[in-house]
């Protein structure tokens, strides 16, 4: 978030993003009733959101993004995620508002100020507000923060509010969840029923014979048992969402012969002013497809080749182009030294006017005469670092910590002068090091052993399709989907022209992601557009670096699915279920002969299993898993012989060989504990799905994006 970069700015220490959603500091008041029609990317029990006040929300999300990023460049997928956030988060505030209204829920102000700067402040002023040094939450930064609010821009401001209100939103939601959890009660009798079933035990033997004993082919399915099959299984086969199946191809994008001839006269002109900068960094940084920092690195960082040769020359060497996984590379060997990869030390911080501290008010001259005195002062006596550090350091949590900087890598921008330092010096040893904040008396506590280490200005640049390459790949795509218009057709070109046909079943609206393609929301909103038949062919698409043609194979809508349309895909299960039926009646015909469950087990080509089973655990065995088949069991008299009962795995008979009754309890505390902890989860778990499913949603973002 921009505020993070705010606070960094403003409180003089720099703020661990530990990272909350970004979405949820900019959805704002979408609750205003609106009669724009199409204009309205969709609504809630009646009440609108326009696309207009959404689309805000989501460019600010957007940018949000990218200053938090510290980035300008946003992905298609980020882009997308930001907008399915921002719809989740405006479809909630407005059904959870309902709620929120009917029951008179709300957060005073004296709430949101405690949790801001109460002695048990919300997570994410504890997420944010945290010292980089110790890890932990400070709430100096956020009275620093917050007393600099109002010289801060407009845009610093408002995005205070956001958080204030991403605060305020949790808040809420807390005490209605709190409010439902809280609002149930575990009987003792329950309790008792729920410990005789997880503690009652059956000693079963049961024959099941195998399936496969029956061969697929010498079944005979027909409509009844179709039929049979879906009304027994009907529960299973409503489509919550409406799903489109897609076959396609692709043409990738791959530089031609000329793209990579031109790209290597290109790198060697190059190499020419690479060789001849002065400034090899900016030089670097200025035509480099890769930017590159000035960190000093381990070997093993760099190609292999590269690696190599950096290692093993001096500062000052420069070395010629090469390719290498469709790039070339260029380098120039800056500085190599023994460095180590961490060191730990101690700091104490003397503040001047004008570091951000606007209690301080010594001058610079005063502040380094003052670390100079204590410097002379703890080289005689080191080991009183950490009292003088809690007496006179200006750093906020140097009176717990004694200026304790534990452990800190090489490459940290924040510890950079320490780490400069600490390079030179020896465990105890000290060194005035001045900072943004004032200077620091720094001294080293340990390091780790020194390693080889390079500084490198690597130049890279990759070999990419040409304009001319890309615009030759689009009209062969466009030649396939203009000449292959049926589905013969377009099956039979893909195999003529060596294109893999791919297939993408189950393609939702909102969908952004298909089967290998990241970025394929254009072929999605085709698949769904109202005049898109199944049987049709695509125009082309472009899919980021590759082009793709589809075919629409099948239409799912939304609700109970037509036997017709899923006969194909259940066909293996009604096999089984046949199977089972034909093992059931062979099993009803051996019992005519005998009794004994052994000799049936022999008869029946079976083993003969024993189990044991619970009423509501779980068994490794098969019959363990059929739940029905289990609630039967325990209705049924020891040494019986029973069956065939029939299940969703196959045919059984069954003796219940023994049965182990639950043993006496009468303090259920421990149980009632954790059924209220498991209740509690699944109320707040599945509170607002329910939500969901009872309200009245429309959504139209298929026509905006």
């Amino acid at each position: 978030m921009a505020i993070i970069g705010k606070i960094r700015k403003h409180s003089g220490l720099v703020v661990v993003i530990v990272g909350v959603a970004i979405a949820a500091f900019v959805i704002g008041d979408f609750s205003k009733k609106s009669n724009q029609g199409t204009s309205d990317i969709g609504s809630v029990n009646g009440e609108s959101i326009p696309y207009a006040e959404f689309n805000t929300k989501v460019e600010q999300s957007l940018e949000a993004q990218k200053e938090n990023s510290g980035s300008d460049k946003i992905t298609d997928q980020e882009t997308y995620q930001l907008r399915q956030s921002t719809w989740t988060s405006a479809v909630k505030e407005l059904l959870m508002g309902e709620e929120y209204d009917e029951l008179g829920l709300t957060v005073s102000p004296e709430e949101l100020f405690d949790q801001v700067q109460g002695r048990q402040p919300h997570r994410f002023i504890l997420q944010y507000f945290k010292d980089p040094a110790t890890g932990q939450y400070n709430p100096a930064v956020v009275l620093n923060y917050l007393k600099n609010l109002d010289k801060m821009e407009p845009k610093a401001k408002n995005q205070w509010l956001q958080f204030e209100k991403a605060i305020k939103d949790d808040r809420q939601e807390t005490k209605f969840n709190n409010l439902l959890a809280k609002g149930y009660y575990v009987p003792k009798a329950f309790l008792k029923k729920d410990f005789i079933n997880q503690s009652k035990t059956l000693k079963v033997l049961a024959v099941a014979p195998d399936l496969a004993s029956i061969p697929d082919n010498s079944i005979k399915l027909t409509d009844e048992d179709f039929q049979k099959f879906y009304d027994k299984n009907k529960i299973y086969f409503f489509m919550e969402e409406a799903s489109r199946d897609l076959d396609y191809v692709l043409f990738d994008v791959l530089p031609s012969d000329l793209d990579r001839k031109r790209t290597a006269e290109d790198v060697a002109q190059l190499y020419k002013e690479f060789q001849s900068s002065l400034d090899v960094m900016t030089f670097m940084n200025a035509n480099s497809d890769v930017k590159s920092d000035t960190m000093f690195v381990k070997k093993g960082a760099f190609p292999a080749q590269l690696d190599t040769l950096l290692f093993a020359s001096k500062p000052g060497a420069v070395f010629p182009p090469f390719e290498f996984n469709n790039s070339w590379y260029m380098a120039k060997l800056i500085d190599m030294q023994q460095r180590p990869d961490s060191m730990k030390g101690s700091q104490i911080l003397i503040a001047f006017a004008g570091t951000g501290n606007e209690n301080i008010k010594r001058t610079k001259e005063e502040a380094k005469l003052k670390i100079d005195s204590l410097m002379a002062a703890l080289k005689k006596t080191p080991q009183l670092f950490a009292e003088v550090a809690k007496k006179y350091s200006d750093y906020p949590t140097a009176k717990d910590d004694g200026g304790d900087l534990k452990w800190f890598n090489d490459g940290n921008p924040n510890f950079d002068p320490f780490f400069k330092a600490g390079i030179e010096l020896k465990p105890n040893e000290m060194k005035v090091v001045e900072t943004r904040i004032g200077y620091s008396l720094f001294m080293l506590v340990e390091k780790s052993a020194p390693v080889a280490k390079v500084k490198a200005a690597v130049l890279t640049r990759a070999i990419v399709p040409s304009n001319q390459t890309f615009q030759d790949t689009y009209m062969k795509a466009s030649a396939f989907a203009g000449q292959n218009k049926t589905p013969e057709a377009f099956e039979k070109s893909a195999v003529s022209k060596g294109l893999q046909k791919r297939s993408a079943p189950n393609i939702r609206e909102m969908d952004n992601y298909v089967m290998g393609l990241p970025s394929a929301r254009e072929m999605v909103r085709w698949a769904y557009a109202e005049n898109t038949k199944v049987g049709e062919v695509s125009p082309v698409f472009d899919l980021s670096g590759k082009y793709g043609v589809a075919i629409l194979k099948n239409i799912a809508p939304k609700g109970q699915q037509e036997l017709k349309d899923i006969k194909a895909r259940v066909e293996p299960s009604v096999k089984n279920m046949k199977k089972i039926d034909l093992l059931a009646e062979k099993m009803k015909k051996e019992l005519a002969s005998s009794k004994d469950i052994s000799a049936l087990a022999f008869k029946l080509n079976a083993k003969l299993d024993t189990s044991m089973i619970t009423f509501t655990g779980f068994s490794r065995s098969n019959i363990g898993r059929e739940s029905e088949i289990v609630g039967q069991l325990f209705t049924f008299k020891k040494g019986e012989l029973v069956g065939p009962l029939t299940g969703n795995s196959g045919a059984y008979l069954v003796v219940i060989s023994d049965v182990m009754e639950a043993p006496a309890k009468d303090d259920f505390s421990y149980e009632r504990m954790q059924q209220m902890q498991n209740f509690n989860q699944r109320v707040t778990g599945n509170m607002y799905s329910a939500l969901e499913k009872t309200a009245k949603i429309t959504d139209n973002r298929l026509k905006f994006y």
